[in-house]
């Protein structure tokens, strides 16, 4: 089994703090690694070029050099004696992305690969979800990896802990984790990290190399000194197809980079590959669903749990985020040996599980999302009503542009950087400065299994102003909301290419004119929710989200439109008959 990482592959402690098992708190596959050499695997875990303890260049994320690597890598491990000659490989995040693009060398060795929790559109996935820029995201991505090039792992880390440990200085339902750490989520900024760096600085050294040299060498930090400052390229691109993100490589662009542009490559790959991701895992649902569209291999599979990123903690459909009892090592050890061992599988044979919100159990079809499921349509209706007839006559609400609005740090996209749950525990008092639209009580269930879609008919009386950002919320009979799931989208991207599939390229981009309405339809994230009877859907609007996306000093207004020929409206993919059994434990 391999897994190539930008991470650091393995740690070193410091002398005489190894008794303390400090490098084993932020080893994420550590639990998967003992389940795979118990189960008789070798299991082999890699720094890419550039990083960590290898010499030479890390040009861009899964460039070119990186995925030949990849061959080089299996070409080694098939020769070894102990190889019976057929590789897997699996990874979270960057590490599930260089899975999959392990896959571009059709190395016939390589026979499944499994990208938990990983991008397969660049663009669309994280760095531009809805065509805007996910600023928080690139900048302190980039930021960290500088730091960990340059073996300053406790500085590294300090980023990510200080969310942590804000998140648990605000938990709602504080566990004992939480209450052991929240002391630094309330401390001044500089000096808790001043704080948790000394810490880390005291009990590890930094990376672990092959022998017992010292690592990074001179030479090395000289050799990535050119290595690429993602959030600086991401910063100068609008569309997929801009160039200009690494000045050595001027026609690059984003999808030059992107396991979704060379479908056709991992489709003739011919390997299995396990698509898993969870609800609350940033835009990643949304990439496994796709790369389990774009790439239909045979034996294949698909499953969406309850889970943020890494799946280590489980978010309920009501409440707040816990750690999984879900055993992933288990359900990937099962894939890779019906696919590596040819051992039968265990599980039942259909090959995507869903995990549905509210049933808080799981399901299982031959599709995603399952053809059982129906569009219902709820129009915007004045007053801030859902309603399943369309007004008859036009009118439109306005809202004020505030660009400061955001979503707060326990949110599916600081998950990205950290064990943070995407609970959302205070959408009642954020929505009461946003623009709410909310049906009847309803009088039956109501299951949503797949993509929502909202089409609005709206107008921006600045144009820098015009993004949307859509929240479709749970409300309880007493009041209690709840997040299901978001979407957005920059209004310049509203059009579509010729086959119907918005592009985000230049070419297909609109300019948006002051105080002329216009129609946007975009899916929201997918989902399974239940929603149960005597509660009420509720979708929610604005214009930022500035604790994630980039945002401009735009203000204004924006408006609405109800009603008439083309009438504002969501649409929900409502399950027929959601009989799945529960497979998983």
């Amino acid at each position: 089994m391999v897994r190539q990482t930008r991470y650091l592959r393995s740690l070193q402690p410091r002398r005489g703090f190894g008794w303390l098992g400090m490098t084993r708190l932020f080893d994420l596959n550590a639990e998967m690694r003992r389940t795979f050499l118990r189960a008789g695997y070798a299991w082999i875990d890699v720094d890419v070029r550039g990083t960590g303890a290898s010499s030479g260049t890390w040009h861009a994320p899964w460039f070119d050099d990186q995925v030949k690597d990849g061959a080089e890598l299996v070409d080694w491990i098939v020769r070894q004696a102990w190889s019976n000659g057929r590789v897997g490989s699996l990874g979270i995040s960057y590490d599930g992305t260089a899975a999959e693009m392990l896959l571009l060398n059709r190395h016939p060795a390589v026979r499944a690969v499994a990208p938990l929790f990983s991008l397969h559109d660049i663009y669309a996935d994280v760095a531009f979800p809805g065509g805007i820029h996910l600023s928080w995201f690139t900048e302190a991505w980039s930021r960290y990896n500088a730091l960990l090039d340059l073996n300053a792992f406790a500085e590294a880390m300090t980023g990510p802990l200080r969310t942590m440990t804000r998140v648990a200085a605000t938990s709602p339902h504080p566990s004992p984790f939480d209450r052991l750490v929240a002391p630094f989520g309330r401390m001044d900024e500089t000096r808790a990290a001043t704080l948790l760096a000394s810490v880390i600085r005291l009990t590890i050294a930094g990376v672990r190399g092959v022998a017992d040299d010292v690592l990074p060498t001179p030479a090395d930090l000289e050799e990535r000194r050119p290595n690429l400052d993602v959030h600086a390229g991401a910063s100068k691109i609008v569309f997929r197809d801009d160039v200009g993100l690494h000045p050595a490589f001027p026609e690059q662009t984003i999808d030059s980079l992107s396991p979704h542009s060379r479908r056709n490559d991992l489709k003739a790959s011919g390997a299995a590959i396990y698509n898993y991701s969870g609800w609350r895992d940033a835009a990643y649902q949304a990439g496994a669903a796709r790369r389990w569209r774009d790439v239909p291999n045979p034996g294949s599979r698909l499953t969406l749990g309850p889970w943020a990123h890494t799946g280590k903690l489980h978010i309920p459909a009501f409440g707040i985020g816990v750690p999984t009892h879900f055993d992933h090592a288990a359900e990937l050890l099962d894939f890779f040996d019906e696919h590596l061992k040819e051992v039968p599988s265990r599980g039942d044979g259909l090959p995507v599980h869903y995990y549905v919100l509210g049933h808080e159990r799981w399901y299982a079809s031959r599709h995603w999302p399952p053809k059982e499921t129906t569009p219902a349509v709820l129009h915007l209706a004045p007053g801030g009503r859902l309603e399943v007839d369309a007004p008859t006559e036009v009118s439109h609400a306005e809202h004020d542009v505030d660009p400061r609005t955001g979503t707060g740090e326990r949110s599916r996209w600081r998950s990205l950087l950290g064990l943070v749950p995407g609970d959302y525990p205070d959408r009642a008092a954020r929505d009461r400065s946003l623009l709410v639209y909310e049906g009847a009580p309803l009088e039956r269930e109501l299951v949503l299994v797949g993509n929502p879609e909202v089409t609005l008919v709206a107008a921006w009386s600045d144009p820098e102003a015009a993004r949307i950002f859509a929240y479709l919320e749970d409300v309880a009979p007493d009041g209690r909301v709840s997040y299901v799931t978001e979407g957005q989208l920059a209004a310049i991207h509203r059009a579509t290419g010729e086959d119907g599939i918005r592009t985000f390229r230049r070419a297909d981009g609109r300019a948006v004119v002051a105080n002329v309405a216009m129609e946007l339809t975009f899916e929201l994230y997918p989902v399974a929710h239940a929603f149960a009877r005597g509660h009420a859907v509720r979708l929610v609007l604005a214009t930022a989200d500035a604790d994630h996306f980039a945002t401009t000093s735009a203000r204004g207004t924006f408006r609405v439109h109800s009603g008439g020929m083309r009438p504002s409206r969501l649409v929900l993919p409502v399950s027929r008959e959601t009989t799945g059994r529960p497979t998983h434990s």
